[in-house]
């Protein structure tokens, strides 16, 4: 994989690049990174979608996708994610590359033309707001997707036990926020919203593929933006106890979803999701193996790991009256990894697994971003290559000293009801 170069722009920008001529595409993206608040997390969650969807030159759906067609279906996007106790707001454009571009345009400029067009002077009205119907788009679609997200029981059960491991955090609040806030917005307030976050965020920017950054560029356009915040993992002390909610819907399948604390330093992040590993991610994984396999007890059996959070996720798909017997069936296996009852063959599917996702990082230029996000929690400087050098030196009792650090914190029981 390419060395990711870094470029301080200033003191809360800084611009990573990742040339690779072996991609016809591109990729450019601002990603502005934010506390997470209740007050704020509404109104910053709309912003991307909002400052996103036109431009002054631009100034409606028609006018840019004619734009970007005429850019051989260059792309103009948005996206909210949660990292911790951030908020992630991500403004993105790409393309093909400008070696492909049959009128010899400069591809990677017009992209980045429309990109901060976008983001630093954006289309408002006479009063200084974003258009009314642009708005009331946007505000609605944040809603539909507020309710998706309750309709996918996966999601909506992963959610909940979230919360439960994070009470009246930060890291346990919507990325999105609740859905009496984002009704509650006013258009008024989201102009001050968008000069608020372009002085207060953290910029994390991206230029990804055939393509050359004019690092000049960004420094003039993103100067006296930004504050240099110190981003890190949550650290709250662990529960003394696992929190334990059961919620009833009329459905056929109940879902399971156990989570567990652990407090972990920077440098442990691999070892911790190499035990997720072998707990039930790959199919070799022993809930995969025993609890779905052997025992039938799931439709489906998986665990997570956030390094950011400190915090692992045990879930499952499950029949209405099986949820005990698949419970303790989890924990049994758990109990079994803590033990050090670790197979070689185990051991080693999880760590190619994990492997196999390291040395893929460079196939996509979202991976790239992905991989290089994420480091700006623990070690920004550490590349896959490194990662999977330090992968291989984990031993089974490793392994089965990282399970036993593992604290009960919340259990989720979205229970279904065939009447």
């Amino acid at each position: 994989m390419n060395q990711v170069q870094t470029y301080p722009i200033g003191p809360g920008v800084t611009l990573k690049s990742f040339v690779d001529p072996a991609f016809k595409t591109m990729r450019l993206s601002v990603n502005m990174l934010v506390p997470l608040r209740a007050a704020t997390a509404a109104g910053y969650a709309l912003l991307p979608s909002l400052l996103g969807r036109a431009t002054r030159e631009f100034p409606d759906y028609t006018a840019l996708g004619r734009k970007l067609a005429r850019l051989y279906g260059a792309s103009l996007g948005s996206a909210v994610s949660r990292a911790g106790e951030y908020q992630v707001l991500t403004l993105s454009a790409g393309g093909i590359s400008s070696r492909y571009a049959l009128g010899g345009e400069d591809m990677f400029g017009e992209l980045t033309g429309l990109l901060l067009s976008a983001l630093l002077t954006p289309l408002t009205d006479s009063q200084g707001l974003f258009p009314q119907e642009g708005f009331l788009q946007e505000k609605r679609q944040q809603l539909e997707q507020k309710d998706a997200e309750r309709s996918d029981k996966i999601l909506y059960a992963h959610q909940r036990c979230h919360q439960l491991l994070f009470p009246g955090c930060p890291a346990g609040l919507d990325r999105l926020g609740s859905r009496e806030e984002i009704e509650a917005l006013c258009r008024e307030e989201m102009t001050s919203a968008w000069q608020t976050l372009l002085k207060e965020a953290r910029f994390e920017i991206f230029t990804l593929g055939d393509c050359q950054p004019d690092v000049e560029l960004f420094r003039e356009r993103f100067a006296g933006l930004g504050q240099p915040l110190a981003l890190g993992a949550v650290e709250r002390p662990l529960p003394e106890r696992a929190e334990r909610v059961t919620e009833i819907q009329p459905l056929s399948q109940s879902k399971l979803a156990m989570g567990f604390r652990v407090q972990a330093k920077a440098e442990e992040r691999l070892l911790f999701q190499l035990m997720s590993a072998v707990l039930g991610e790959p199919t070799s994984s022993k809930l995969f193996l025993h609890v779905r396999e052997e025992q039938g007890l799931c439709y489906y059996c998986d665990s997570s790991f956030s390094w950011v959070t400190g915090s692992l996720f045990v879930e499952s798909g499950v029949e209405i009256q099986a949820l005990d017997q698949a419970e303790t069936a989890i924990l049994a296996q758990l109990a079994a990894l803590q033990r050090g009852e670790i197979t070689r063959e185990e051991l080693e599917s999880a760590r190619l697994y994990l492997l196999h996702g390291l040395r893929t990082v460079g196939d996509s230029l979202h991976r790239v971003e992905s991989w290089y996000i994420n480091r700006a929690f623990d070690l920004p400087g550490q590349t896959p290559e490194q990662a999977a050098e330090q992968l291989m030196k984990y031993t089974w009792q490793d392994v089965a000293e990282a399970a036993n650090r593992l604290v009960p914190a919340g259990v989720f029981r979205l229970k279904g009801s065939e009447s």
